[in-house]
């Protein structure tokens, strides 16, 4: 499995996740940032509410990078009124993932990754979406074991 992370973390917990699933899997990270930087939670919360209740399209000054020497891409998020940030999905859908292996991994307080696979299937529509790995305050997958999953991949 040849692999790379791509992430977006607010407040860090994303980012410690994905640094733990490339220390433990060895695989490449890029962190994607959105063009207007977030503030702190709640001005944070209130500009998300905002965009997607007017549409507001909102983006990632991160260049696309060149996946085809990846088979498998883990994608990291907060997320978002049951979503991942619009930023990250407009970049993924700009992303040649055709014919790959999409791994989503998602940090939240009460929320579940689940909610947001209806997105991540529209921005990936020719992936194969799987294995997604929730880490919230109200549930915490067993990362040990997912990632034990990938290491007997290799």
């Amino acid at each position: 499995m040849k692999a790379i992370i791509l992430y977006y973390s607010k407040t860090g917990n994303t980012e410690k996740l994905a640094k733990r699933i490339q220390a433990d899997l060895h695989c490449d990270m890029l962190k994607v940032e959105p063009e207007d930087p977030y503030g702190n939670y709640v001005s944070s919360l209130v500009r998300v509410n905002k965009e997607r209740k007017n549409k507001v399209p909102v983006h990632s000054v991160t260049p696309v990078p060149d996946l085809s020497a990846y088979d498998t891409v883990f994608i990291g998020y907060p997320i978002w009124y049951m979503d991942p940030p619009e930023f990250l999905s407009d970049f993924l859908s700009k992303c040649s993932l055709e014919g790959k292996v999409v791994i989503p991994f998602a940090t939240c307080g009460l929320a579940n990754v689940g909610k947001t696979l209806n997105t991540i299937k529209e921005v990936c529509p020719k992936s194969k979406i799987a294995h997604p790995f929730n880490y919230g305050i109200a549930k915490k997958d067993n990362y040990d074991e997912w990632v034990r999953s990938f290491k007997q991949m290799k």
